[in-house]
């Protein structure tokens, strides 16, 4: 089926067109093997090659390091295409293109100055930062210890997605009541990546464990990690909604190609062929519809986060700014993933038991969209869109400085307190 069978949201930005033209032929051939691997569990260090080769990482390093230097906007669509070839290599990628846009503002400072030049060459990173245990917010028990050349690493992170497939890990740890930030390549002594995630939904992202015992580092390595820009959580965010929306089209994708090759019908059908039976058709254009509504909502919170980065860059951002895009984008993630669970699980009334062949592997399309669904737990998102909206809560401050404060909300009768009577 080709790019323009099915009709997808228009990406409104100059250099989109481009840049799927370059990427498609990739994405394509990941497509191909993106069932089997499911299914037998083959890593994908081919297909993390191909993207390495094509120069995909470098989407969002400016040119002067190397890079394309697109926009925010143009970078999820082409993940959200990624996703749809195999959702797996984009979350793979989603702590490196993280990774990217916290030293993206700084492009003046040493340390991201380096590690730019590293990506414009083609360096692929991979995050650290979660912990097994009862670890708190802020704190962590991976520590750098040391000084001057006798400085080292110790810990142990989980969901290190990516970790094997990558050149550079970045690593939250405590120095002293510090926490920093460390970089560290991934074939460096006293590193242990392991693959032990074993979660029923996208198996081949190698999100498991990874051990820092006495691994070498400078100080040229380390950066404190407080400060980080503050769009960073909506651009990890952003990309599983991609990841959700690609999944999308990936099942509309391969229930149509399905349904044109069916040729049995049911005994209570309506058509001699499947692909002629109204109610087949409906189902069809039911999951379809719900697909087209979790891709609108993804680019139009794209488009936001873009708008925000502009302001951050230009250092007009304010807090205000910061606590309404990262409310659109809880928006667009109920929307997202509440409608991509449904059209996984709908796409499956029209198709019959023939359907539930392994071979095929359409039911990881559910489980890949439940996986990704889950790592940031809807309740709370509707929560605080609610409190926002009643309360004019600020969502939370997750890992950056706070911006200009918040202009101070006027009151309006409205605003004033009404006895309740019951």
């Amino acid at each position: 089926m080709s790019h323009a069978t099915l009709i997808w949201p228009h990406v409104p930005t100059d250099d989109f067109k481009d840049f799927a033209a370059r990427f498609r032929p990739v994405f394509d051939t990941i497509r191909e093997g993106a069932a089997a691997r499911d299914r037998d569990r083959q890593l994908p260090y081919e297909a993390v090659a191909l993207l390495r080769d094509s120069g995909f990482g470098k989407l969002r390093v400016p040119k002067s390091f190397g890079g394309f230097g697109t926009s925010l906007t143009t970078l999820f669509a082409l993940l959200t295409e990624l996703a749809e070839a195999d959702s797996n290599l984009t979350q793979i990628l989603r702590g490196h293109f993280g990774f990217i846009e916290i030293v993206l503002p700084h492009t003046n400072a040493d340390w991201s100055h380096r590690w730019l030049t590293l990506a414009g060459q083609g360096a692929l990173f991979a995050p650290a930062h979660t912990e097994p245990g009862d670890s708190q917010q802020g704190t962590f028990s991976t520590v750098v210890t040391g000084d001057g050349d006798a400085i080292e690493l110790n810990g142990t992170k989980y969901y290190t997605t990516g970790a094997l497939y990558v050149d550079w890990i970045h690593v939250t740890a405590n120095r002293g009541d510090e926490a920093v930030t460390v970089l560290v390549p991934t074939k460096a002594e006293g590193v242990t990546i392991v693959d032990d995630w074993d979660g029923f939904g996208q198996p081949l992202t190698a999100s498991g464990t990874t051990t820092f015992k006495g691994v070498a580092i400078t100080e040229a390595d380390i950066q404190p990690a407080a400060g980080r820009a503050s769009h960073v959580p909506s651009v990890y965010q952003l990309i599983h909604l991609a990841t959700l929306s690609g999944i999308g089209r990936a099942a509309v994708r391969e229930t149509v190609d399905y349904l044109s090759k069916r040729r049995r019908t049911y005994a209570h059908g309506n058509a001699d062929r499947a692909q002629q039976d109204p109610q087949i058709l409906q189902v069809v254009g039911d999951v379809l519809a719900k697909v087209y509504g979790a891709n609108t909502a993804t680019l139009s919170a794209a488009a936001a986060s873009q708008r925000f980065f502009d302001k951050l860059t230009t250092h007009v951002a304010t807090e205000a700014d910061r606590a309404s895009l990262e409310i659109e984008v809880y928006q667009a993630q109920v929307t997202t993933a509440t409608q991509v669970l449904e059209a996984t699980t709908a796409l499956f009334g029209g198709l019959g038991a023939s359907a539930l062949s392994q071979t095929r592997g359409l039911d990881r399309f559910w489980r890949n969209a439940r996986a990704i669904a889950s790592h940031n737990p809807l309740i709370y998102r509707s929560r605080q869109i609610g409190d926002f909206a009643v309360n004019d809560a600020d969502p939370p401050r997750m890992f950056s400085l706070p911006l200009e404060p918040k202009p101070e909300k006027k009151r309006v009768a409205s605003d004033v307190p009404r006895r309740r009577y019951s």
